[in-house]
């Protein structure tokens, strides 16, 4: 019989999609979105350690993989090119922030997340050697509103990075002169560390 992801031995990083898909038929994998439908969330206009968009915590005991964060621009066209970031802290300095609900991606399983999610959170300043860049880019020349809805997947490809427990992973976006405003929704799974 095939080793399931159900064992405790060390599993491969989510090199693609088929692999989510058994994470989530498992009831390993969660997400999160905008907190009301149709309703963005918005970036800053210059980037700062301290405000990152969305942030998910690892309050618990298994290892945080991320799996997708799809980004849709929409409502307020941003002001010139849109930046991105991603930060992974070894050590969480979360303060607060506005909760987002952590919903399974298997309804049939359900809950069950040691996550927790937030945006748009103040987040005090890295230590040095805390935080370490996971990826940064630039998403569009500027967006005009005939293409304000095209997604964009900020995480480089599934299975790229580990947030051990008591880490964070931080995703940050802004532009000039108005901050991008976006639906979302961000994905990962929870293994056994």
């Amino acid at each position: 019989m095939a080793a399931s992801s159900n064992d405790k031995n060390p599993l491969p990083l989510i090199r693609d999609y088929s692999l989510a898909q058994t994470l989530i038929h498992e009831g390993k994998a969660f997400h999160v979105a905008n907190p009301t439908m149709l309703t963005g969330v918005t970036g800053q206009t210059s980037h700062a350690l301290t405000l990152a968009t969305i942030y998910l915590g690892n309050r618990g005991s298994k290892q945080l993989v991320p799996l997708w964060a799809r980004f849709s621009q929409s409502g307020t066209v941003a002001g010139g090119r849109i930046q991105t970031g991603i930060k992974i802290a070894d050590t969480d300095q979360f303060t607060s922030g506005t909760a987002l609900t952590v919903e399974p991606l298997n309804a049939d399983i359900g809950g069950g997340s040691q996550v927790v999610g937030y945006h748009t959170a103040t987040i005090p300043a890295f230590t040095a050697g805390n935080a370490r860049n996971l990826t940064a880019r630039e998403l569009f020349m500027t967006v005009l509103l005939d293409n304000a809805h095209d997604p964009a997947d900020l995480i480089p490809f599934p299975g790229c990075c580990v947030v051990n427990p008591g880490g964070a992973l931080y995703i940050y976006t802004n532009a000039a002169t108005t901050g991008p405003t976006w639906q979302f929704d961000v994905a990962w799974a929870e293994l056994e560390v």
